[in-house]
Protein backbone atom coordinates (compact mmCIF):
# COMPACT_ATOMS: atom_id res chain seq x y z
CA UNK A 1 0.00 0.00 0.00
CA UNK A 2 1.29 3.38 -1.20
CA UNK A 3 0.26 6.80 -1.00
CA UNK A 4 1.24 10.07 -1.94
CA UNK A 5 0.01 14.11 -1.82
CA UNK A 6 -0.26 17.30 -3.89
CA UNK A 7 -2.54 20.17 -2.72
CA UNK A 8 -3.99 22.88 -4.93
CA UNK A 9 -5.40 25.63 -2.77
CA UNK A 10 -8.26 27.38 -3.75
CA UNK A 11 -6.54 30.31 -5.94
CA UNK A 12 -6.78 27.67 -8.51
CA UNK A 13 -10.75 28.86 -9.04
CA UNK A 14 -9.14 32.06 -9.78
CA UNK A 15 -7.50 31.51 -13.44
CA UNK A 16 -6.02 35.78 -13.76
CA UNK A 17 -4.57 35.08 -10.45
CA UNK A 18 -2.90 31.79 -11.97
CA UNK A 19 -0.99 33.50 -14.78
CA UNK A 20 0.56 35.71 -12.72
CA UNK A 21 2.65 33.16 -10.54
CA UNK A 22 4.12 29.76 -9.99
CA UNK A 23 2.64 27.06 -8.94
CA UNK A 24 3.65 24.64 -6.28
CA UNK A 25 3.26 20.99 -5.16
CA UNK A 26 4.01 18.67 -2.12
CA UNK A 27 4.76 15.47 -2.26
CA UNK A 28 3.17 12.73 0.65
CA UNK A 29 4.48 9.49 0.36
CA UNK A 30 2.44 7.44 3.03
CA UNK A 31 2.73 3.72 3.48
CA UNK A 32 4.79 1.56 5.86
CA UNK A 33 6.47 -0.70 3.47
CA UNK A 34 8.17 2.43 2.23
CA UNK A 35 9.43 3.04 5.53
CA UNK A 36 10.27 -0.15 6.33
CA UNK A 37 12.33 -0.89 3.17
CA UNK A 38 10.17 -3.63 1.52
CA UNK A 39 8.99 -1.61 -1.07
CA UNK A 40 11.14 0.94 -2.91
CA UNK A 41 9.34 4.50 -4.03
CA UNK A 42 9.19 5.31 -7.88
CA UNK A 43 6.21 7.28 -8.13
CA UNK A 44 7.37 10.48 -6.49
CA UNK A 45 10.37 10.43 -9.13
CA UNK A 46 7.50 10.07 -11.85
CA UNK A 47 5.60 12.89 -10.22
CA UNK A 48 8.96 14.85 -10.11
CA UNK A 49 9.20 15.10 -13.58
CA UNK A 50 5.69 15.17 -14.59
CA UNK A 51 5.27 18.43 -12.97
CA UNK A 52 8.58 19.79 -14.23
CA UNK A 53 7.23 19.38 -17.97
CA UNK A 54 4.55 20.95 -16.78
CA UNK A 55 6.54 24.04 -15.43
CA UNK A 56 5.25 23.34 -11.72
CA UNK A 57 7.47 23.82 -8.63
CA UNK A 58 8.15 20.35 -6.30
CA UNK A 59 8.68 22.04 -3.17
CA UNK A 60 8.55 18.86 -1.04
CA UNK A 61 8.45 15.31 -0.31
CA UNK A 62 7.36 13.57 2.79
CA UNK A 63 7.14 10.10 3.66
CA UNK A 64 5.13 9.31 6.48
CA UNK A 65 2.78 5.90 8.21
CA UNK A 66 -0.34 4.33 7.78
CA UNK A 67 -1.77 6.25 10.30
CA UNK A 68 -4.73 8.06 10.01
CA UNK A 69 -3.68 10.99 12.05
CA UNK A 70 -0.72 10.96 10.31
CA UNK A 71 -2.23 11.44 7.17
CA UNK A 72 -5.02 13.67 8.05
CA UNK A 73 -2.04 16.37 9.57
CA UNK A 74 0.10 16.23 6.82
CA UNK A 75 -2.23 16.56 4.12
CA UNK A 76 -4.07 19.41 5.42
CA UNK A 77 -0.65 20.90 6.25
CA UNK A 78 0.76 20.38 2.78
CA UNK A 79 -2.52 21.78 1.18
CA UNK A 80 -2.89 24.84 2.91
CA UNK A 81 0.84 25.63 1.40
CA UNK A 82 0.82 24.39 -1.82
CA UNK A 83 -0.86 24.23 -4.77
CA UNK A 84 -1.27 21.08 -6.52
CA UNK A 85 -2.06 17.78 -4.44
CA UNK A 86 -1.77 13.98 -5.50
CA UNK A 87 -2.31 10.86 -3.81
CA UNK A 88 -0.92 7.36 -4.94
CA UNK A 89 -2.08 4.22 -3.13
CA UNK A 90 -3.89 3.29 -0.57
CA UNK A 91 -6.98 2.42 -2.62
CA UNK A 92 -7.13 -1.24 -2.64
CA UNK A 93 -9.68 -3.75 -1.23
CA UNK A 94 -8.01 -4.95 2.37
CA UNK A 95 -8.25 -3.18 5.70
CA UNK A 96 -4.83 -1.33 5.72
CA UNK A 97 -6.49 0.87 2.40
CA UNK A 98 -7.31 4.01 3.83
CA UNK A 99 -6.48 6.51 1.69
CA UNK A 100 -10.40 7.67 0.93
CA UNK A 101 -11.57 7.18 4.63
CA UNK A 102 -8.55 9.64 5.96
CA UNK A 103 -9.53 12.07 3.33
CA UNK A 104 -13.03 11.89 4.45
CA UNK A 105 -12.11 12.19 7.98
CA UNK A 106 -9.36 15.01 7.53
CA UNK A 107 -12.40 17.02 5.79
CA UNK A 108 -15.24 15.93 7.31
CA UNK A 109 -16.94 14.07 4.51
CA UNK A 110 -19.46 11.17 4.31
CA UNK A 111 -18.21 8.30 2.55
CA UNK A 112 -20.44 6.88 -0.48
CA UNK A 113 -20.43 3.58 -2.72
CA UNK A 114 -20.43 5.02 -6.76
CA UNK A 115 -22.38 2.69 -9.13
CA UNK A 116 -20.53 4.21 -11.67
CA UNK A 117 -17.16 2.69 -10.50
CA UNK A 118 -19.11 -0.48 -9.60
CA UNK A 119 -20.16 -1.13 -12.91
CA UNK A 120 -17.24 -0.36 -14.69
CA UNK A 121 -15.56 -2.04 -12.50
CA UNK A 122 -17.53 -5.54 -13.06
CA UNK A 123 -17.47 -4.62 -17.21
CA UNK A 124 -13.89 -4.38 -17.31
CA UNK A 125 -12.29 -7.02 -14.62
CA UNK A 126 -15.13 -9.87 -16.01
CA UNK A 127 -13.64 -8.91 -19.64
CA UNK A 128 -10.94 -10.32 -18.34
CA UNK A 129 -11.70 -12.49 -15.88
CA UNK A 130 -14.73 -14.58 -16.45
CA UNK A 131 -15.40 -15.94 -13.21
CA UNK A 132 -14.52 -12.43 -11.40
CA UNK A 133 -17.32 -11.35 -9.22
CA UNK A 134 -18.04 -8.09 -7.26
CA UNK A 135 -17.87 -8.59 -3.91
CA UNK A 136 -17.87 -6.60 -0.67
CA UNK A 137 -14.47 -6.18 -0.20
CA UNK A 138 -13.95 -4.91 -4.23
CA UNK A 139 -16.52 -2.60 -3.54
CA UNK A 140 -14.03 -0.60 -1.04
CA UNK A 141 -11.92 0.26 -3.95
CA UNK A 142 -15.29 2.36 -4.87
CA UNK A 143 -16.54 4.15 -2.15
CA UNK A 144 -15.20 7.48 -2.15
CA UNK A 145 -15.50 10.68 0.09
CA UNK A 146 -18.48 13.01 -1.23
CA UNK A 147 -18.31 15.31 -2.71
CA UNK A 148 -15.92 14.23 -4.85
CA UNK A 149 -15.16 14.59 -8.89
CA UNK A 150 -14.19 11.06 -10.62
CA UNK A 151 -12.08 11.93 -13.71
CA UNK A 152 -12.32 9.43 -16.19
CA UNK A 153 -9.71 9.80 -18.67
CA UNK A 154 -8.64 6.38 -19.83
CA UNK A 155 -11.20 4.28 -21.45
CA UNK A 156 -9.35 0.89 -20.39
CA UNK A 157 -9.09 1.59 -16.90
CA UNK A 158 -11.72 1.19 -14.64
CA UNK A 159 -10.67 3.05 -11.38
CA UNK A 160 -11.26 6.75 -11.56
CA UNK A 161 -9.27 9.91 -10.26
CA UNK A 162 -11.20 10.96 -7.56
CA UNK A 163 -11.14 14.37 -6.38
CA UNK A 164 -11.40 14.96 -2.90
CA UNK A 165 -11.70 19.20 -1.98
CA UNK A 166 -11.26 20.30 -5.37
CA UNK A 167 -7.59 19.37 -5.46
CA UNK A 168 -6.52 16.63 -3.94
CA UNK A 169 -6.46 14.03 -6.99
CA UNK A 170 -6.08 10.37 -5.90
CA UNK A 171 -4.29 7.66 -8.26
CA UNK A 172 -3.26 3.90 -6.98
CA UNK A 173 0.23 3.24 -5.88
CA UNK A 174 0.76 0.50 -8.52
CA UNK A 175 3.62 2.45 -10.56
CA UNK A 176 2.20 1.26 -14.28
CA UNK A 177 -1.27 2.17 -13.03
CA UNK A 178 0.17 5.24 -11.47
CA UNK A 179 2.01 6.52 -14.32
CA UNK A 180 -0.54 5.65 -17.00
CA UNK A 181 -3.59 7.67 -15.02
CA UNK A 182 -1.33 10.45 -14.59
CA UNK A 183 -0.28 10.73 -17.91
CA UNK A 184 -3.84 10.74 -19.02
CA UNK A 185 -4.44 13.70 -16.86
CA UNK A 186 -1.85 16.16 -18.89
CA UNK A 187 -4.43 17.77 -20.45
CA UNK A 188 -6.19 18.34 -17.39
CA UNK A 189 -3.47 20.03 -15.49
CA UNK A 190 -3.15 22.10 -18.68
CA UNK A 191 -5.98 23.59 -18.81
CA UNK A 192 -6.20 24.42 -14.97
CA UNK A 193 -3.14 26.03 -15.28
CA UNK A 194 -4.10 28.23 -18.21
CA UNK A 195 -1.50 30.58 -19.37
CA UNK A 196 0.54 29.50 -17.00
CA UNK A 197 4.24 30.03 -18.41
CA UNK A 198 6.21 27.25 -20.84
CA UNK A 199 7.86 23.51 -18.85
CA UNK A 200 11.21 24.39 -17.45
CA UNK A 201 13.95 23.54 -19.37
CA UNK A 202 17.61 22.15 -18.18
CA UNK A 203 21.05 21.86 -19.44
CA UNK A 204 23.94 20.20 -17.62
CA UNK A 205 27.63 20.57 -18.45
CA UNK A 206 30.17 18.25 -17.51
CA UNK A 207 33.73 18.50 -16.56
CA UNK A 208 37.17 17.09 -15.20
CA UNK A 209 37.56 19.70 -12.09
CA UNK A 210 36.80 19.12 -8.92
CA UNK A 211 34.41 20.67 -6.94
CA UNK A 212 36.18 22.39 -4.60
CA UNK A 213 38.17 24.33 -7.57
CA UNK A 214 34.83 25.21 -9.42
CA UNK A 215 33.16 26.11 -6.38
CA UNK A 216 33.84 29.72 -6.43
CA UNK A 217 32.84 30.42 -10.03
CA UNK A 218 29.60 28.68 -9.51
CA UNK A 219 28.64 31.14 -6.78
CA UNK A 220 29.58 33.98 -8.77
CA UNK A 221 27.36 32.81 -11.99
CA UNK A 222 24.34 31.83 -9.20
CA UNK A 223 24.49 35.44 -7.95
CA UNK A 224 24.72 37.02 -11.07
CA UNK A 225 21.20 34.82 -13.17
CA UNK A 226 19.38 34.61 -9.98
CA UNK A 227 16.49 37.35 -10.96
CA UNK A 228 16.47 35.36 -14.27
CA UNK A 229 15.03 33.00 -11.79
CA UNK A 230 17.44 30.14 -12.82
CA UNK A 231 18.98 27.50 -10.43
CA UNK A 232 22.46 26.17 -11.11
CA UNK A 233 23.34 22.82 -9.35
CA UNK A 234 26.50 21.22 -8.57
CA UNK A 235 26.82 17.21 -8.45
CA UNK A 236 29.56 15.22 -8.33
CA UNK A 237 30.62 11.70 -8.59
CA UNK A 238 32.63 9.82 -6.96
CA UNK A 239 35.69 9.39 -8.33
CA UNK A 240 35.32 10.02 -12.20
CA UNK A 241 31.94 9.47 -14.07
CA UNK A 242 31.27 8.54 -17.81
CA UNK A 243 33.90 10.62 -19.90
CA UNK A 244 36.00 10.97 -17.06
CA UNK A 245 33.48 13.68 -15.34
CA UNK A 246 33.93 14.62 -11.88
CA UNK A 247 31.10 17.21 -11.46
CA UNK A 248 27.98 17.67 -13.60
CA UNK A 249 26.16 21.19 -12.98
CA UNK A 250 22.83 21.25 -13.98
CA UNK A 251 20.84 24.80 -14.92
CA UNK A 252 17.36 25.04 -14.57
CA UNK A 253 14.93 27.58 -15.84
CA UNK A 254 11.58 28.52 -18.08
CA UNK A 255 13.58 30.93 -20.08
CA UNK A 256 14.63 28.32 -22.38
CA UNK A 257 17.50 30.44 -24.51
CA UNK A 258 18.49 32.08 -20.95
CA UNK A 259 19.33 28.48 -19.50
CA UNK A 260 20.82 28.06 -22.76
CA UNK A 261 23.39 30.89 -22.56
CA UNK A 262 24.31 30.24 -19.00
CA UNK A 263 24.95 26.50 -19.83
CA UNK A 264 27.57 27.91 -22.89
CA UNK A 265 28.76 30.35 -19.99
CA UNK A 266 29.62 27.12 -17.65
CA UNK A 267 31.64 25.31 -20.67
CA UNK A 268 33.95 28.14 -21.42
CA UNK A 269 34.21 28.51 -17.14
CA UNK A 270 34.84 24.75 -16.12
CA UNK A 271 36.32 23.73 -19.16
CA UNK A 272 33.04 21.52 -19.44
CA UNK A 273 30.98 20.02 -22.10
CA UNK A 274 27.19 19.83 -22.66
CA UNK A 275 25.60 16.47 -21.43
CA UNK A 276 22.62 14.77 -21.00
CA UNK A 277 23.68 13.05 -18.00
CA UNK A 278 21.44 11.74 -15.26
CA UNK A 279 17.77 13.45 -15.57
Amino acid sequence: MFRLFFSNRNIIKNTFSMSQRNFTAACCIIGDEILNGKTRDSNANYLAKYLFELGVDLKRIETIPDDYEAIEETIKRLSSKHDFVFTSGGIGPTHDDITYSALARAFNLPLKLDQETCQRMEEVSKDRFPDWTLTEERKRMAIFPEPSEKLRKHDDMWVPVVVVNKNIHVLPGIPRLFETLLDSLKPHFQALLGDHPAAYHRVQVATKLPEGQIASFLTRLQEQCAEKQIKIGSYPNWGEGKDGARVVVSVVGKDEDEVKAIGDELVKGIEGWITPGKL
